[in-house]
């Protein structure tokens, strides 16, 4: 396999460009996006032990989504005659490689749902700052207010996109789950497997939906495929927040600081 290195914002291949060939991030990150009637919808962002592009090359078809590197990043590239090889026969990165594609299959089936009736938030572009903002963003728990039985939740948010999604406890798939945080619940459930994820884009925190049954409650507006908002951005500060109906107990604040 051959390395290549593309630098900040440098476009890997385009939409409709031709597949030739895989890619496997050794380093860096990576924004697979498509263009949509609403204008450029990001579909993820992938890191280190991922891999991109293998559809196209596979089936001999053009490029369906444009990939971009978000920061340095450094990529293996895999030929059509090494893809076996280099991941189906590797446990390590073929456990990675299904999991990624289960998850870029939900995303995808949720855009398409969504195409035609979900709203995008409106963002103003505004000039970029001289120095660019850092930003501190933690998540907690408010079981105690409720009075549900739980374990308290608090940390800081250090990877994105950081998936929330009901514990997988009762199947054997829990290895392939693309949850950062993983909330047990009994029946009846407020909360889907893959619920929602926070995520960065445009120069925004926002809470994405990510096929959810019920939704969230974002600052009192609905996020949800029934409600046409699939999407809702976080303010900084504190930002109240509720997994599934108005009534659920999983009532959380997301806090962004921006620091110094």
């Amino acid at each position: 396999m051959a390395t290549e290195h593309f630098q900040r914002g440098q476009v890997i291949f385009r939409e409709n460009d031709k597949s030739k060939e895989a890619y496997f991030i050794v380093s860096g990150l990576v924004e697979i996006s498509i263009n949509t009637a609403h204008g450029v919808q990001s579909l993820a962002q992938i890191g280190p032990g991922e891999i991109f592009g293998e559809m196209g090359m596979i089936m001999d078809r053009p490029r369906s989504a444009t990939a971009t590197a978000l920061e340095n990043t450094t990529l293996e590239t895999i030929a059509e005659e090494e893809f076996e090889q280099q991941i189906i026969q590797r446990s390590d990165r073929l456990h990675v490689y299904l999991a990624t594609l289960f998850e870029r299959i939900r995303r995808t089936d949720l855009l398409l749902t969504t195409t035609t009736n979900a709203t995008v938030p409106l963002v103003t572009t505004k000039p970029k700052p001289a120095k660019e903002p850092v930003f501190r963003v933690k998540i907690r728990s408010h079981y105690d207010e409720t009075g549900f039985d739980h374990p308290a939740v608090e940390k800081t948010i250090t990877k994105l996109p950081f998936r929330i999604g009901r514990a997988y406890f009762d199947t054997a798939v829990s290895s392939l789950a693309r949850n950062d945080l993983s909330i047990e619940e009994p029946h009846p459930y407020q909360l889907s497997r893959n619920h929602c994820e926070i995520d960065f884009e445009h120069g925004h925190f926002v809470l994405r939906d990510r096929g959810s049954k019920l939704g969230s409650w974002v600052n009192g507006e609905h996020v949800s495929v029934d409600a046409g908002c699939i999407t809702s951005l976080l303010k900084t500060g504190e930002n109240k927040i509720i997994f599934g109906n108005a009534d659920s107990p999983h009532r959380y604040t997301i806090t962004i600081e921006e620091l110094p």
